[in-house]
């Protein structure tokens, strides 16, 4: 199980980046949208808000990997 829950940790992480490609092209509004936007703007400020909202995410996607690894083997814990 290990295994299957690290992969599918990494593909959330790679769907949340892969978003800001996908709103770009399709026009959707969103954080990717609006970083894009940010950057053809120059807006430093909304660029490092976006960011950080970003790695928020993707950090805890990791924090709640780490959790299932605790909880479904025991030898983690220690």
């Amino acid at each position: 199980m290990l295994p299957v829950i690290t992969v599918i940790g990494d593909q959330a992480a790679a769907m949340l980046n892969g978003a800001v490609v996908i709103e770009t092209i399709f026009g959707f509004p969103g954080v990717g949208k609006l970083m894009i936007d940010s950057i053809l703007q120059r807006d430093f400020n909304v660029i490092l808000a976006a960011i950080m909202v970003t790695a928020l995410a993707i950090f805890v996607m990791n924090i709640l990997i780490d959790i299932a690894y605790a909880i479904l083997d025991p030898r983690v814990r220690t």
